[in-house]
């Protein structure tokens, strides 16, 4: 089974999370796919890309148990290079990256959405950056979480707090909540489209400059994903 999900349909390129068992926990494998559809997408016709989930999460973010499982320098590098090949995929799009929140967004699934254009959430979904509870840190929050929506991201950041999506919204975090997320992001792709799409890109280009300085956060976490302290609580999450 395909963990991430590629389709084009009606002028969009939607990826999906596939892993509903598993909350759409994002592993090496499931990076690297992220990755490379948002590239394919970039490269194809179509005039936006949407990111969702299937089942009842968006993602909890980093597959714990993957991590876990990290032996060495090499092995962490290994699987922080997929997750910033795919970072890297959202920076360099030249296209409106759209997330389409349909649930939960935890951790690293929640991160991910501050590099993206617009996000739009069901009312139901939850929102969390609880790394901090493992002994690890959330290197898309620290880089770029201020300048996308300020000081509450110290507060999701140091207290592991769970949100509402109107809190979400009321942040900065969610742009729209809503009842209908396809509706909704219909909508929202006719707006995008009825925009000079030249522009657009230029548009794209410049938020591009501020969202370079993830590089060392991930790195930071790579060695922190290794730390004895940080094994005991992964192990101890897993075994709940």
């Amino acid at each position: 089974m395909m963990k991430v999900l590629y389709e084009e349909k009606e002028g969009v390129s939607w990826i999906t999370f596939n892993r509903p068992e598993k909350l759409n926990a994002l592993d090496r494998e499931s990076w690297k796919l992220l990755g490379d559809h948002l590239r394919r997408g970039d490269s194809s016709s179509s005039t936006a890309i949407v990111i969702t989930g299937m089942g009842r999460a968006f993602s909890s973010g980093d597959d714990i148990g993957a991590m876990a499982e990290l032996r060495d320098q090499s092995d962490a590098e290994s699987f922080f290079s997929a997750l910033l090949y795919a970072v890297d995929g959202l920076i360099s799009s030249t296209k409106p990256v759209i997330g389409a929140v349909n649930g939960l967004a935890y951790g690293g699934g929640c991160e991910i959405l501050l590099f993206m254009d617009v996000v739009i959430s069901v009312k139901s979904a939850k929102f969390s950056i609880p790394e901090g509870r493992l002994g690890l840190i959330p290197p898309m929050a620290l880089s770029v979480g201020y300048n996308s929506i300020g000081r509450s991201v110290a507060w999701l950041a140091i207290t592991g707090e769970e949100i509402d999506a109107v809190r979400a919204r009321e942040i900065g975090l969610v742009d729209i909540v809503t009842d209908d997320l396809q509706s909704e992001v219909k909508r929202t792709i006719s707006r995008i489209s009825s925009m000079d799409q030249s522009s657009v890109k230029v548009i794209k280009a410049w938020l591009r400059e501020s969202r370079e300085h993830v590089r060392e956060a991930i790195r930071e976490l790579s060695f922190m994903s290794l730390s004895g302290e940080a094994k005991e609580r992964m192990r101890s999450f897993l075994s709940r």
